[in-house]
């Protein structure tokens, strides 16, 4: 009876919260039962019955089972031992001896002109940084017969996604010991180049490798076409899209004056900050011990083309969220989520402009979405771990006072609600008014206005902690057990259109469209999927 209320309030609540309570009583019963069942033995004269049917019990169970990973719910996930893997192998280039400008030389020439006529997908959710794509070129299959698969590719560890640019598809993954920039061709998944560098970031709960986004920048007349992306253990790269040779790489553990385990136990899930490429300046998240406040920790700028750094700013830790820009008051800015609060910051100098708090602790009960423009001057930001969403203003202030310097910003809270848009890893998707995500496992839409929940996905359908998309009047919906859903993008009802099993392993990257592919990954597999044109 007490697991069922526990279960019957989790999806007003927390899953992850349910889950502790209930096998927090399931073991407490288990304990009673066997204390019980010891009494019995021993007045039975047979003192080692219980302990030996536990141990039997537990060697069965590890002889049969191994652990694989926590689900985003916490809930432990197992496979069997002795199963084969169906997961295909990681593409490796044979050229290994070769530099990477000898080995891609001329791999980066479409294959065909499908390849070469696909659209772009250059940064963190997309190339708005929205997670939206307004042209939706695929016809939306009714059947899986529709669906085909390009390509499906072994790659290694980690929770970053593609960034997609003139045929090349660049992501992030652990090998072994070695965090990797890694470039796949779009039109068949051969590996172009790879770039790595002698590190590695585990944690139990949150699983290894680097969970950023990298970046795309075109060519123009004085630079080729770069790439910027960021490792889990703070080594950020500017590389050439093209060849993989590395432009420029900073260590920003070494620039915040901070050592691996320092930074690993604050920042506890590794650094997922996704570059931020605007006005000549790479920005991202910086973090840094408690001496390093006063210099700025918040976010870093450097010279997108050369590396140097033009300032530092915020005396806050970092989140897990991405820096995003905005205009906000009549002025374009940088909002950054951190580890307790959200500033505003002014893109030249990165003085900070306004501050609203937002608790959270980057070692327990994180910030992970990153804030999302809501319409004019406002900005939604939601949270897991059952904290719930916001709808935030931030007017230029009025004053009787004609000085600038006698103004300032004014930030508002328009709608506090702690039962939408828990957005525990996945983001907001604003458009016409409605605002759509993954809140504490389930799909919803809710009325950015009010905070009105429109619709949800029912408990039996619920994708868990996975990620999603809107391409034009649909929904990409990356579940967290593999599969791909689309969903119509409407405030009426919750209707699924199709349901495509793609990935086998726990997910919590976030799907990349661009023309009629959807590429999807984890920390095991890449699928190239095809939709009709």
């Amino acid at each position: 009876m007490v697991i069922g209320l526990i279960q019957w309030r989790a999806p007003g609540t927390d899953y992850q919260a349910a889950l502790l309570q209930s096998l927090a009583v399931v073991g407490i019963v288990l304990l009673i039962a066997l204390y019980q069942l010891q009494r019995a033995a021993m007045a039975a004269s047979r003192p080692w019955l219980v302990p030996a049917c536990c141990l039997g019990l537990i060697g069965i169970a590890a002889t049969l089972f191994k652990f694989e990973s926590f689900s985003g719910e916490m809930f432990p996930r197992f496979s069997w031992r002795f199963g084969g893997s169906s997961t295909p192998a990681m593409k490796v280039n044979p050229l290994t001896e070769q530099s990477p400008k000898e080995i891609t030389e001329d791999a980066t020439i479409p294959t065909d002109e499908t390849a070469a006529s696909q659209t772009t997908w250059s940064q963190f959710l997309g190339d708005q940084r929205t997670g939206i794509v307004t042209d939706r070129q695929f016809e939306i299959p009714t059947s899986l017969d529709q669906v085909s698969r390009r390509w499906d590719i072994g790659v290694g560890e980690g929770w970053s996604s593609f960034a997609v640019f003139d045929n090349v598809a660049v992501t992030l993954e652990q090998r072994d010991e070695s965090e990797c920039v890694t470039a796949y061709r779009l039109s068949d998944g051969q590996l172009l180049w790879l770039v790595d560098h002698e590190a590695s970031h585990f944690q139990a709960l949150g699983g290894g490798g680097p969970r950023s986004t990298p970046a795309i920048v075109p060519a123009n007349e004085e630079h080729p076409a770069r790439v910027y992306a960021q490792g889990a253990t703070g080594r950020l790269w500017c590389l050439n899209l093209a060849t993989g040779e590395v432009i420029w790489q900073k260590d920003l553990l070494e620039v915040s004056g901070w050592n691996k385990e320092d930074s690993e136990a604050a920042i506890l899930w590794g650094r997922s900050g996704s570059p931020l490429l605007t006005d000549g300046l790479c920005i991202i998240p910086l973090g840094g011990p408690d001496a390093a406040a006063e210099k700025g920790r918040s976010l870093i700028a450097l010279d997108a083309d050369s590396g140097d750094m033009r300032w530092r700013a915020g005396n806050q830790q970092i989140s897990y969220a991405s820096p995003m820009v905005m205009t906000l008051g009549g002025k374009r800015q940088i909002v950054s989520v951190n580890e307790a609060d959200i500033t505003g910051h002014d893109i030249s100098s990165g003085s900070v402009l306004w501050s609203f708090p937002w608790e959270g602790k980057s070692n327990s009960g994180a910030n992970c979405a990153a804030a999302i423009p809501a319409g004019k001057d406002q900005f939604l930001i939601g949270k897991g771990y059952g904290g719930g969403s916001s709808l935030i203003s931030v007017t230029w202030a009025e004053t009787t006072n004609d000085s600038e310097e006698a103004r300032s910003f004014e930030v508002t809270e328009l709608w506090h609600s702690s039962r939408v848009l828990k957005t525990k890893f996945n983001h907001c998707l604003v458009q016409d008014g409605i605002a759509y995500g993954i809140s504490n496992g389930a799909l919803q839409a809710v009325e950015v206005e009010s905070g009105k929940r429109l619709w949800e996905q029912s408990r039996r359908e619920r994708c868990g902690q996975g990620q999603a998309v809107l391409i034009d009047d649909v929904l990409v919906v990356q579940s967290e057990e593999g599969e791909v859903l689309l969903v119509e993008a409407t405030p009426d009802e919750y209707r699924e259109i199709l349901r495509i099993p793609a990935l086998q392993h726990k997910t919590w990257n976030i799907p990349t469209v661009v023309g009629n592919l959807i590429l999807v990954r984890n920390a095991r597999q890449a699928i190239a999927l095809e939709l009709p044109e």
